[in-house]
């Protein structure tokens, strides 16, 4: 099924089918994404060190998404749902760079890893935050050990949380309580997601904090139910800043098909550009470097200005100084169980001079058992793709130009 038949004929009847959790063949499709992401995520980490591309650890992820997608499941449409983000330090999200906004890792560097997978439109995403360090055998310590370790324990909270009938306010509050802990603060406008079939972000986030000035009376609108048959991206960014964001000295990276929008295209390459986002990437997210060729990248500027695809900006916190980390994991509430389909991986070693007291609640939480989760991957099948090797060198067009 291609994005343009989901906007002119996907009946209710069959949305309310494919996205029934009750289904093996929909779980099992759900598994298969994550079994993608489950193996390469690991891998793209193992290349973190002093010195390596943000740009190779991009394309590596993608790459090897791809490889693998269309290797293991070849009778189903299949293939990057979110593209592989390496976002470091005080940067946000969605960096996904060509090689003329480059970086080199440092000793030190908070990177911040995100990927998804989808099969026949069925997607599983992850996100991981590792420190770039000289000696591992050492632990990392500071402002970087105390936003991992707050990250990773409220993202490990939320998932404990995600079972019908408990309220996603809850959530939050849980959420800003960890962070709290180690004097860290959830980042404005990031949220946890629903998740449909071909649909990345449905509606019903879970705020990771509340506005600074929200008053009793707003609460209820950013609250509900978690419920059943129900999928959900759990994606907690905690920051060492104030929480605020502003726009960073990058354009935009990636982007994403308004399926919404219509536009007769008068300009060849905006004309190839459609065709080419509409055939190899439907409805989900796309970097700039998957575009074919340099034609196709131009032609992105006239989509955006015509509102036929969307940017995901690179915002970055306040401070220069601030560090970011960013975990996710993907969860389906099915009518029986509350089941995590992406795994956690082995984390940095860290150690901040801050915890969780005794007795608290979150504590409690913490020490309960986790939700069930798939088994782990097998690991990933053997893939004629090499870490460096492939690279897209340059942007080749102005996204703000007018191009009609």
């Amino acid at each position: 099924m291609s994005g343009m038949e989901i906007t002119q004929s996907y009946p209710p009847s069959k949305f309310e089918s494919d996205n029934d959790l009750s289904s093996a063949a929909v779980i099992g499709k759900y598994k298969h994404a994550a079994d993608v992401v489950n193996s390469i995520l690991p891998e793209v980490i193992s290349k973190v060190s002093p010195g390596v591309s943000v740009c190779d650890l991009c394309q590596y992820g993608d790459d090897l998404i791809e490889a693998m997608a269309l290797k293991e499941y070849k009778n189903a449409e299949r293939g990057i749902a979110f593209p592989t983000c390496v976002s470091v330090n005080n940067l946000i999200q969605h960096v996904s760079p060509l090689l003329d906004n480059d970086y080199h890792l440092k000793a030190g560097d908070v990177v911040k890893i995100e990927m998804g997978a989808h099969i026949d439109g069925y997607l599983a995403t992850a996100a991981h935050t590792t420190v770039v360090s000289l000696d591992l055998s050492q632990p990392i310590t500071g402002p970087a050990a105390d936003v991992v370790c707050a990250t990773y324990y409220a993202s490990e909270a939320a998932i404990r949380m995600m079972k019908p009938g408990v309220k996603a306010s809850e959530i939050t509050r849980m959420i800003s309580e960890i962070a709290a802990y180690f004097r860290c603060t959830p980042v404005e406008n990031t949220y946890s997601s629903t998740i449909k079939r071909f649909v990345i972000r449905g509606g019903n986030d879970i705020e990771n904090g509340f506005p600074q000035d929200m008053i009793v009376q707003d609460l209820e609108k950013y609250d509900f139910e978690i419920q059943a048959n129900q999928g959900y991206q759990v994606s907690i960014i905690l920051t060492t800043g104030n929480g605020k964001t502003k726009g960073s000295e990058y354009k935009p990276f990636v982007y994403q098909r308004d399926v919404n929008k219509s536009y007769l295209l008068k300009m060849k390459a905006a004309r190839a550009a459609f065709n080419e986002i509409n055939e190899k990437h439907t409805v989900f997210p796309f970097a700039t470097r998957a575009m074919s060729n340099s034609q196709t990248r131009l032609g992105l500027a006239s989509l955006l200005n015509h509102e036929l695809v969307t940017s995901l900006p690179v915002l970055r916190s306040t401070q220069n100084t601030d560090k970011v980390a960013h975990f996710k994991s993907t969860v389906l509430v099915t009518p029986s169980e509350a089941l995590r389909l992406t795994l956690p991986q082995r984390l940095p070693f860290v150690h901040s001079q801050y915890c969780i007291p005794q007795p608290t609640n979150a504590a409690q939480l913490l020490s309960s058992p986790s939700i069930n989760q798939v088994k782990a991957s097998k690991g990933l099948p053997t893939l004629d793709v090499t870490f460096g090797e492939r690279r897209i060198e340059t942007q080749d067009a102005d996204m703000d130009m007018d191009m009609e």
